[in-house]
């Protein structure tokens, strides 16, 4: 395996959890882990959305680095 393999694999393993751990941070319905994490913490600074305006962001960049390297991941290791 190459080293530019190696690499995309430890960032698509490192995003992917990264991922995880942003779509978990949401608040849903019920309050969700970010009620349980930040909730009281965070509206004192300066209010709960643009907190999650800023999660909103990172949840997407985070997609779009996943949806990248499994692009990447696909045209690397397919036989050839």
């Amino acid at each position: 395996m190459g080293i530019f393999k190696i690499i995309v694999v430890v960032i698509h393993i490192t995003v992917s959890a990264a991922l995880i751990i942003s779509v978990l941070l949401h608040s849903g319905k019920g309050g969700g882990l970010a009620s349980v994490l930040g909730g009281a913490s965070a509206s004192l600074f300066s209010g709960t959305s643009i907190v999650e305006k800023n999660l909103d962001r990172i949840t997407i960049v985070l997609g779009l680095v996943f949806a990248t390297t499994t692009l990447l991941l696909v045209w690397l290791m397919a036989p050839k």
